[in-house]
Order: structure tokens, then C-alpha cells, then sequence
């Protein structure tokens, strides 16, 4: 495919993902009493919930810095807190048509901290694969855990990658160290959805248990790695909704309604402060740029 091609097939899939997006919205103007626990939760929200939703979000930007940062940090000069801004200044712009949040921080990392072009894009991969394996695995240790009725082995199980903590941190570390040390991170980033997913829930008025918190991180995990579409745009929405009526965990108005807050609060917090990082970053790739091409003689 060529790349004039490429870039009108993602074009497109980011129309559909809108679409979707506004399906989400009309399906729940649509239901009388969702829109009734909807209302609820705005007009008269829980201020402990809505505490917990906006600093797991924080937890969130925090934890996908690590992972990143657990990756390239051998490879260039890239701090964690640089790193974090990184991805929160991404995230917001990956909401746009081609996913510009990712080409902007694969350069920035290439200008200002010396990553190469391809260990960047490597890197990338390398987090698609600790992602997937982590929703795998929680997926799996649920599965364990419903089929044994012994939820504690579930939940070892479920625990056990972070054991990534252990593993030796160096200046040189092997691969299998920097994928051990993303996916503790990543570990850090699952737990921050549970508790998102609570409180959006508890939002709602639906209180739920540790083990539907964790299938509903696997639903929206597993949106979140559909590619060519940031942030899961649309996408997580309807999987929220249609894969937990399937599992009758909840009705597909209320996984909307669900994940439509979980996205409002993404909106009202992720993007302030993602455009707030885009300040110190375009700062330092404006420097960068500069010592690049040396001073202006006369």
C-alpha cells in the first residue's frame, strides 16, 4: 500500500471510529433510564469516585511513561518525567486523523534524545506486545480463577508479572530486562484501570466486584491495541457495552454510559495537561533544532 493510500485507509478508520464514537452518544440519549443514572452521576457525583477516576488517570500517564521510558531510556538521553510528558502530549494528539501524538514523539525522541528513528518505532512494537501479553495473561488468570472457583490463585496468578520489578536494572540491559521492567510498569497501568472502571461504574450506581473490574480492563485493554486508532476511539465503547451485555456482566447502555465517562474525564483532565507538556517539549525540540543546525552567520 502506498503511503497516500495508507494515509486515506487511516482516515477513513478514523471517521468510522467517530462515528462510533456519536453512535455511543445517540444509543444513550436513547435509553431513558440510563440517561437517568447519567445524570446522576453528573448532577450529584460522588466526590471519592470522582477523586479516584482522575488520579488513576494520573497513575495512568505515569505508568505509560515507565513502560516507554523502561524501553528506550538505554538506548538515548530521556528522563522519565520528559518521558511522561511525552506521552501525555501524544495521547492528546493521537485523538486526531493519522495519529500525529505518535510521529511527533518518535521525532522528538529522535532530535532531542538522540533515539533513533527505528529504535523508536521498535520500541512501539515491543510495547504492542507487552500490552497484548499482559490483557492475555489477566484474561487468563480470570479464566483460572471462574473455572477452579478459587479466586486467590486467580489473583496470584494475575499478580505474578509484576515480578518485572526484580529484574536487574542497568545501563545495558538485556531485552528480556527492559521487557520485564515495561511490563511491571504496565502492571501498575492495569491496576489504575480497575479502579477507573470502579468508579465510572460506582458513578453509575453500579457497584462492581474485583473480577468483573478486571474483565471489563481486559475489554478496554483489548480496544486500546486496535490499530490505526488512538486512545480506542469508539472502539472501546462498543466493546465495553456489547462484550459485557454478552458476558451479562451489564447492559450495553450502561458499558457505554460507562466508558463515554471514562472518556469525558480523559477530555477534562488528559487533555489540559497533555497541552500543558506540549510547552516544555516543543521548548527543548525548538533547542534541539537549533544546536542542530548551528549558529546563523552573517
Amino acid at each position: 500500500m502506498t503511503p497516500q493510500r495508507r494515509r486515506i485507509a487511516r482516515i477513513a478508520v478514523f471517521i468510522v471510529a467517530l462515528a462510533l464514537l456519536i453512535a455511543a452518544v445517540v444509543a444513550i440519549l436513547r435509553s431513558a433510564p440510563t440517561i437517568e443514572q447519567v445524570r446522576a452521576a453528573v448532577v450529584h457525583p460522588d466526590p471519592t469516585k470522582v477523586l479516584l477516576c482522575v488520579a488513576a488517570l494520573l497513575v495512568n500517564l505515569v505508568a505509560c511513561g515507565g513502560i516507554f521510558h523502561a524501553l528506550l531510556s538505554p538506548f538515548g538521553r530521556i528522563g522519565r518525567f520528559e518521558m511522561v510528558q511525552l506521552i501525555a502530549t501524544s495521547s492528546v494528539m493521537n485523538y486526531l486523523p493519522l495519529r500525529p501524538g505518535l510521529v511527533g514523539r518518535i521525532a522528538h525522541q529522535d532530535v532531542v534524545n538522540g533515539i533513533s528513528l527505528r529504535r523508536s518505532a521498535v520500541s512501539v512494537v515491543e510495547a504492542g506486545v507487552v500490552c497484548a501479553f499482559s490483557i492475555l495473561w489477566l484474561a487468563s488468570a480470570i479464566a483460572i480463577a471462574q473455572w477452579s472457583g478459587m479466586h486467590l490463585l486467580g489473583w496470584i496468578m494475575a499478580a505474578m508479572p509484576s515480578l518485572g520489578w526484580c529484574a536487574r536494572r542497568s545501563a545495558d540491559p538485556t531485552t528480556a530486562q527492559r521487557l520485564l521492567n515495561s511490563l511491571a510498569w504496565r502492571q501498575v497501568d492495569l491496576l489504575a484501570w480497575a479502579l477507573r472502571y470502579w468508579a465510572v461504574f460506582g458513578l453509575l450506581g453500579v457497584s462492581l466486584s474485583p473480577l468483573d473490574c478486571a474483565r471489563a480492563v481486559c475489554i478496554g485493554g483489548a480496544a486500546n491495541l486496535v490499530p490505526f486508532i488512538g486512545n480506542g476511539l469508539g472502539i472501546r465503547e462498543w466493546a465495553l457495552g456489547l462484550a459485557g451485555e454478552r458476558m451479562a456482566l451489564w447492559s450495553t447502555d450502561l458499558g457505554l454510559a460507562a466508558e463515554l465517562l471514562n472518556r469525558a474525564t480523559d477530555i477534562a483532565v488528559a487533555v489540559p495537561i497533555g497541552l500543558i507538556c506540549a510547552v516544555p517539549i516543543a521548548r527543548r525540540l525548538r533547542k534541539a533544532m537549533a544546536g542542530r543546525n548551528g549558529p546563523v552567520t552573517g
